[in-house]
């Protein structure tokens, strides 16, 4: 294939060493790259997938600083057993927490290993995943079957559900990568993953406790997948909070035909959690890539305020603190007393004020109403002279025969 030939697989196949873990009898093949003090992100392929289909993961985080482990699991036949041999994995190289990267398949193990044994899993991040095999059902006569059926059966099994028609170059590119990684797995482990993907299991009993210990971020394509849409629904609805990040175009393997933009949904799904490169903190890592950072005004703690403690009175002290306050009392009520008598004084004064002003008032309205009267008398006579003038006497009016 085109990325099987090209540069970058071929420096991860140069610089990185496969490595193998024998667990039981049975080995699992992995690829570990940065530093190993540091939680490691373990990234779970598919049915169809391999530890090599996450070599572009491996090489960009790596080289950045994060410790990354790439897994392929053997034969495992049911779903306990797998978990339980996930679990002797980790602890045989040393790893006693890490955040899961889980796709498709490798997604729904991660769920159940991350529901019972919350303890050793920080993160999970989940890429064309599922919550339950209820659409893959068979029959359980074929899945018994699965462990004696050849190899070229159950391998057209598994490509016959791989996307078909003109696809992208990219998209085309990954697939072609993924059938030659197909060739190199044997019957048991074809049969086992067919196993594990048909069996009837969900994680139904795991989501409340995932929910509530470990931030999850899920990782989607716009275009369209193998996946049926019914799974991708379940999924969504089991995790409401989760962090969503969507690619625009990656089809069914986006960790190969878009890359860079799932390795940076990685990067931001850990820096939510605060996990840097190199196990640093945000301070360290801001420092080193020239980020300045705001730091917040830490207010000082007061000194607390010692209470005065009471001192205890002799008897002397408090018959002198008893004089003290009845004179003080005394006191009080005298400038009370004279501050009474000076009130009513001045209202008196008032009152004597009031009531002569009233007096000339009433003198100064009975004289004008005696001028009153006496000019209108005399505007009465004057009158009366007139008209016995010039006319009548009655009416003033001057006689026009006259």
């Amino acid at each position: 294939s085109r990325i099987g030939r090209s540069k970058e697989f071929t420096a991860f196949r140069s610089e990185v060493p496969r490595q193998r873990c024998n667990v039981e009898g049975k080995d699992w093949t992995y690829f570990q790259f940065g530093p190993q003090k540091m939680n490691p992100i373990v990234c779970l392929h598919g049915t169809s997938g391999t530890a090599e289909t996450f070599f572009c993961q491996v090489m960009t985080l790596g080289s950045k600083g994060y410790h990354i482990i790439a897994a392929q699991w053997p034969d495992y036949w049911d779903h306990g057993k797998w978990v339980d041999g996930f679990y002797k994995f980790l602890a045989t190289i040393n790893v006693k927490r890490c955040h899961l990267l889980g796709v498709s398949l490798g997604g729904f193990m991660a769920l159940h290993f991350a529901g019972r044994y919350p303890d050793r899993v920080k993160s999970v991040i989940l890429c064309n995943s599922f919550v339950d095999t209820r659409p893959f059902h068979q029959p359980s006569a074929w899945t018994t079957m699965l462990g004696y059926m050849p190899e070229f059966y159950l391998k057209k099994y598994i490509l016959d559900s791989f996307p078909k028609g003109n696809l992208p170059g990219p998209h085309a590119d990954a697939v072609d990568f993924v059938v030659e990684q197909l060739e190199t797995l044997t019957r048991k482990d074809l049969g086992s993953r067919l196993s594990l993907n048909c069996l009837p299991s969900s994680v139904a009993k795991y989501i409340k406790s995932i929910k509530e210990k470990h931030p999850i971020t899920i990782l989607d394509t716009v275009d369209d997948v193998v996946l049926p849409e019914i799974m991708r629904e379940r999924l969504y609805k089991a995790f409401p909070n989760a962090k969503q990040a969507y690619i625009k175009s990656g089809g069914d393997f986006p960790f190969l035909s878009s890359h860079m933009e799932v390795s940076m949904h990685i990067q931001v799904h850990l820096r939510g959690i605060k996990v840097f490169p190199g196990g640093v903190d945000a301070k360290e890592y801001a420092k080193k890539s020239g980020i300045e950072i705001k730091e917040e005004k830490v207010q000082k703690h007061k000194k607390p305020v010692k209470k005065p403690v009471k001192k205890v009175l002799t008897e002397q002290e408090k018959e002198a603190l008893q004089r003290k306050e009845e004179e003080e009392l005394r006191r009080k009520q005298e400038e009370e007393r004279k501050a009474k008598e000076e009130k009513l004084k001045r209202d008196a004064e008032k009152r004597k004020r009031q009531e002569a002003g009233n007096r000339i008032l009433a003198g100064l309205v009975d004289k004008s109403d005696e001028e009153a009267d006496n000019l209108f008398d005399d505007n009465s006579k004057k009158q009366e002279k007139e008209g016995a003038m010039f006319g009548d006497a009655e009416t003033g009016e001057a006689d026009p025969f006259s």
